[in-house]
């Protein structure tokens, strides 16, 4: 697999598919997240889940995520006040020339600073906290805003709040599934207050219910990720996911009780 996963880099086979990222109502689409695909000629369309794993292990995920950033830049430039959510590998994290490769690469594409957002998890920020927090307050700076992902899975999370230059966290989704239960509502309910109370904007990722989108409404989650919405789509059909969306016609726009999923579009 490794060959044809560098090859496919190299050759600009590997292809960006798009989850939006929307209000607490459901009502308008803020952001999409950007996720890789690859349709390899043999093993067909490859799971991210398998080759993402080969390109941290083998040496390529800088490659990888270069590859990403690159594209999703160049797609997003083009969409009208939706911004694009792209992870951040530890290791690409560690490039010494990271603030320049992102803010050169948004510049290339035409991307509005404003308008990137970067996911970066908590391993990022261990190896040299110094540099880690410098890199990030001159990202932020610029107004490209950073995200921690998959909050709440390490054990320093909270600690990052309040050392980390961030604008966001993402609640990660094994919490979501766990808010039909006392213990797991009492965690977001507190993780987004803790946010709220620092100033920080929350997504909840992994909504796949009404009754889930409810609560996290109730808790005053500020945006919500997941299949309720939306599948990942092609940068086409997040536009016409966006358009449908500010459609006062559509009957579909509800308040949140009826959202306008991928089905509905593709």
């Amino acid at each position: 697999m490794i060959p044809d996963l560098s090859a496919a880099i190299r050759n600009n086979d590997l292809f960006l598919h798009y989850q939006p990222q929307v209000t607490a109502d459901g009502l308008t689409l803020v952001a999409a997240e950007a996720l890789v695909r690859w349709r390899d000629p043999r093993r067909g369309l490859v799971q991210p889940a398998q080759f993402v794993h080969v390109a941290e292990r083998n040496g390529l995920i800088d490659q990888l995520g270069c590859w990403v950033l690159e594209n999703a830049c160049r797609e997003a430039a083009s969409w009208d006040a939706i911004s694009v959510a792209v992870n951040v590998s530890p290791l690409q994290f560690r490039r010494h020339d990271f603030v320049d490769f992102v803010t050169r690469t948004a510049s290339d594409a035409g991307l509005d600073f404003r308008n990137l957002e970067l996911e970066i998890t908590e391993t990022s920020y261990f190896d040299d906290p110094a540099r880690a927090e410098d890199s990030l307050r001159e990202l932020r700076a610029l107004g490209i805003r950073i995200a921690l992902d998959d909050f709440g899975v390490g054990y320093s999370s909270l600690s990052l709040l309040r050392r980390l230059p961030l604008d966001k966290i993402k609640i990660d989704r094994s919490f979501v599934a766990e808010v039909g239960l006392a213990d797991g509502a009492a965690i977001v309910q507190a993780v987004v207050a803790l946010a709220c109370a620092l100033g920080l904007k929350v997504t909840a990722e992994g909504i796949e219910t009404v009754e889930q989108q409810r609560f996290l409404a109730a808790c005053k989650c500020h945006f919500l990720q997941g299949y309720l919405f939306s599948r990942p789509v092609s940068a086409t059909e997040l536009t016409a996911y966006a358009e449908r969306l500010r459609d006062p016609r559509d009957g579909r726009r509800s308040g949140g009780d009826e959202p306008l999923r991928a089905q509905d579009i593709a």
